[in-house]
């Protein structure tokens, strides 16, 4: 991912009124990056925002909360989120925790290439410490169906400060100021309650005490 870094000088310095933009009425303005970037989701003109649901993931965006939005499939958790990036011209990355989903494909691996006719081992960037170095939101779908050793990676980026210890770089990453986290679920971490959702499984209290969680 390293070839596609973002400005990462750049922040928002729009003035967005929330009931202009969205249709809400309420005086809250929030700040919106200026040009739009190739990571900015694409706008939806016909897209109908459910007012509560707006407020909570654009103050995700401007007090850089965790939020997590839990409901239905269908509902447009996902989307939702991206139609709010859209407007705030917000770059953003949509991660699917499905079973496949490893450690390697969050953090990164050693790749062997070829530098100067030589084979040489380099370390690939996950998408993780990625979106950390850069102005970018990250929504991670399905949170409820991850597995627990992916899980356990994404719980210390949780928190507002939160910072990735790179083991094998002995590097630590420090989030960049507009680095912003969301996800999105079918449970609220208790498991499939109900028998629509199989495969999906209870979460640690602590991936569910971080984020703001808000049903749709």
């Amino acid at each position: 991912m390293a070839e596609t870094n973002l400005d990462i000088d750049t922040h928002p310095t729009e003035d967005i009124s929330v009931r202009d933009v969205f249709g809400i009425d309420t005086d809250m303005v929030v700040k919106g990056f200026a040009e739009r970037t190739s990571r900015v989701p694409e706008l939806d003109s016909t897209y109908k925002f459910d007012p509560d649901t707006t407020l909570a993931i654009l103050a995700g965006f401007s007090h850089n909360r965790r939020v997590m939005i839990q409901g239905y499939h269908g509902t447009g958790k996902s989307t939702h989120i991206e139609q709010v990036a859209s407007r705030l011209n917000w770059p953003a990355v949509r991660v699917n925790l499905d079973s496949h989903i490893s450690r390697i494909d969050l953090i990164g691996k050693d790749a062997i290439k070829l530098k100067d006719g030589k084979q040489v081992t380099d370390f690939q960037e996950g998408i993780l410490p990625w979106a950390l170095r850069n102005p970018t939101a990250i929504v991670f779908d399905e949170y409820d169906a991850g597995r627990a050793d992916v899980m356990f990676v994404i719980q210390r980026v949780l928190e507002v400060d939160g910072k990735l210890t790179l083991l094998d770089q002995n590097q630590v990453i420090t989030p960049h100021p507009y680095f912003r986290i969301f996800s999105t679920a079918n449970t609220v971490g208790l498991g499939d309650t109900t028998g629509l959702y199989h495969g999906t499984q209870p979460v640690s209290y602590t991936h569910l005490t971080l984020p703001t969680i808000y049903s749709v």
